[in-house]
Order: structure tokens, then C-alpha cells, then sequence
């Protein structure tokens, strides 16, 4: 069982965005993924509303939850799926910590940018209090999102050796792409714009895998430990 947590306390950096794409490979691997939406926005909420098929992701409203609402949430939805996903508010507040206490995995999405850096190393400055109240460790990492594959900066790859110097990081990125875009317009999984040639989705696919494979990896070695 995974319990994963994307958060970042900075909008527009990928976080839904992640949480879906990360939804829709569980399900293509065969796998059933519930994922609870606690950003006011209720993007991913929303998506799954108008998703056809319904089934093997299930999205809940989680953004008028209490405390105490979340933990039932997670607890329960933990017993019945191989993975939880939490994609939450933008700012730091009780929630988000109290979130924190049931995810053995936080994915932080990052631009390359100075402001996105400076955002990600204010939210893991609250990491020491946080495992302080988990009384474990959290694992956690960076995850670079929105870079064009084409073209790395000079200012996009100091940004990127920085973050790497503050703070772990996925070897995995998820970079620009129209399919991530499509998932919204159409209410599709990835593997469904695929089938109906609707986006190029084999580089988005390839990346959400390998990211996934990062991530099963890393819970694994934690719970090993």
C-alpha cells in the first residue's frame, strides 16, 4: 500500500497534473489507484466527473474535509486500493501537515525557475516538524515539471543544481507536452488519448512510468528499512 502526497505551497507548478498522470499509469499498469482532492480548484474532482469509464481510478471531493474526515479517508480507501494519492491545497495549513502524517511518499513538483525553488525550500523547511510529529521520517523529493526537452537554459540548469543541492530529486522529470494538457480537455487517461490518437502521448507515458517505478522503489526501500 502507497500513500502518496503532491504538494507544493506555489500554483501552477504541475501538482494535479502529476497526481492524474500518476493515476492514470497505475490504472494502465493494471493496478487501482483512489485519489482524494483536497485543492479547492477540484481539477482532478472534476476530470473524474466527466470520465466515462470509471474504473480503476476513483477521485473524491476532499476539500471541505475536517482533520479527522481525511484521516477516515485515507485509512479506509488504503484498505481496499494498492495506492492513495492526495493532491492538496497550495498553502501550507493543518491539513496539509496533518496529511503528511499517513503519506509514506512526498512528491514536490518544481519549475526551473528561481520563485518555484524558493517555494519548494519554504515547504521543506516545515519537513523537520513534521517528522517530528510523524516521529519517522517522510520521504520526499523534487519533482522537475513544465522544462521543454528540446532546450535547457543556462538559468534552467543552475536552477536544477540548486534544487539538487537543497533537496533530493527524481531522476524522472515530467516535461511539457500536450498530452498532460489533453488529459483535462478530453476527461481521458493517458492511455485512452492514446487509443483515440487524440495526443502523442509515448514520451508522457515513458516518463509517468519511470517516475512510478522511482517511487515503488523508494516506498520499497523505506518499508525494507
Amino acid at each position: 500500500m502507497a500513500v502518496i502526497l503532491v504538494g507544493s505551497i506555489k500554483g501552477g507548478v504541475g501538482k494535479s497534473t502529476t497526481a492524474l498522470a500518476l493515476a492514470s499509469e497505475i490504472r494502465s499498469a493494471g493496478q487501482t489507484v483512489y485519489v482524494i482532492d483536497t485543492d479547492p480548484q477540484l481539477s482532478l474532482y472534476r476530470w473524474f466527473e466527466d470520465w466515462k469509464l470509471k474504473d480503476g481510478i476513483v477521485v473524491e471531493d476532499g476539500h471541505k474535509m475536517t482533520q479527522k474526515q481525511l484521516e477516515t479517508a485515507v485509512y479506509d480507501a488504503s484498505q481496499e486500493y494498492p495506492f492513495v494519492i492526495l493532491d492538496v491545497k497550495g498553502a501550507i495549513n493543518e491539513q496539509v501537515m496533518y496529511a503528511t502524517l499517513q503519506a509514506n511518499m512526498l512528491i514536490i513538483p518544481q519549475r526551473a525557475s528561481a520563485a518555484d525553488l524558493e517555494r519548494s525550500i519554504e515547504f521543506l523547511d516545515r519537513l523537520e516538524f513534521i517528522e517530528r510529529a510523524r516521529q519517522r521520517p517522510l520521504p520526499h523529493r523534487i519533482l522537475f515539471t513544465q522544462r521543454t526537452t528540446a532546450i535547457t537554459s543556462r538559468a534552467e540548469r543552475e536552477i536544477m543544481e540548486q534544487t539538487r543541492q537543497a533537496a533530493p530529486v527524481f531522476s524522472s522529470e515530467l516535461f511539457l507536452g500536450d498530452a498532460y494538457r489533453a488529459m483535462f480537455l478530453y476527461r481521458m487517461t493517458l492511455e485512452e488519448l492514446d487509443a483515440h490518437n487524440l495526443a502523442r502521448t509515448e514520451r508522457a507515458r515513458q516518463n509517468v512510468q519511470s517516475l512510478l517505478r522511482e517511487i515503488v522503489a523508494i516506498i520499497t526501500s523505506e518499508v525494507k528499512a
